[in-house]
């Protein structure tokens, strides 16, 4: 009965592609041709920024988290298939984003046990407007395949800014300073903590999220994203 109740369900609502949006089949987490064509992140890695070492973006600049990682660069079909998952409501795109994202954090922090993973937050107001929070939703498949607790409303953001990436690089630091805040700072001290994002552009999201856990006693943290902004070109 489960099994014909599952196969009406794939009749209504086709799996799809998280990056381009074609239906695939149930049991493919993305179609052939973005199998082969993804922009993964690969080779020699900077850990401390997640990029390889060519793309490495750090700069010897200050960062309260201990390592950041993604499977992915923020272009191509990636790109596309964030999009839609933040903007259209293709929610059900998790699912291959949070499986990519799992499989990064056993590749490059396979040697550190979280305590738990956390997502970094929206405000009420955003939040309402698009329904859900996209991270929390990653935070989730991460927390089942890592078998790690997903503990949610550790930090929350307590006033709207303006997008990072609609902002020079200058100003982005102190666009964010001041907004994130922990709830319960005894969920904090003393943690390691995997903290979750769908993009990361300078990292500044995260170092803020970061700055907030570490002032609180955390004893480490950990960022990973769905996908990093490659280094611009000269």
């Amino acid at each position: 009965m489960i099994k014909i109740f599952d196969a009406f369900l794939t009749a209504l609502f086709p799996r799809r592609c998280a990056y381009c949006g074609r239906v695939i089949k149930s049991e493919k987490k993305c179609c052939d041709d973005c199998a082969g064509t993804l922009p993964r992140i690969e080779g020699e890695i900077c850990r401390k920024c997640g990029r390889e070492k060519k793309e490495c973006s750090c700069r010897k600049a200050e960062k309260y988290y201990d390592g950041l990682a993604a499977p992915f660069y923020f272009t191509g079909n990636v790109r596309k298939g964030i999009h839609a998952y933040k903007f259209r409501h293709w929610r059900s795109s998790a699912k291959a984003f949070g499986y990519e994202m799992a499989k990064t954090v056993n590749e490059r922090f396979a040697d550190i046990h979280f305590d738990y993973v956390t997502a970094v937050p929206l405000t009420d107001k955003s939040r309402r407007e698009r329904g859900y929070n996209q991270c929390e939703l990653l935070a989730d498949e991460l927390s089942r395949h890592l078998c790690i607790e997903h503990r949610k409303g550790v930090l929350s953001k307590i006033y709207e800014t303006r997008k990072q990436h609609t902002i020079s690089s200058v100003f982005r630091k102190g666009n964010l300073s001041g907004v994130f805040e922990v709830n319960n700072p005894a969920e904090v001290e003393d943690k390691t903590i995997l903290l979750v994002d769908d993009i990361s552009t300078t990292g500044e999201t995260f170092n803020e999220c970061s700055k907030m856990l570490w002032l609180y006693g955390a004893k480490s943290v950990y960022c990973i994203s769905t996908a990093l902004t490659p280094k611009k070109k000269k």
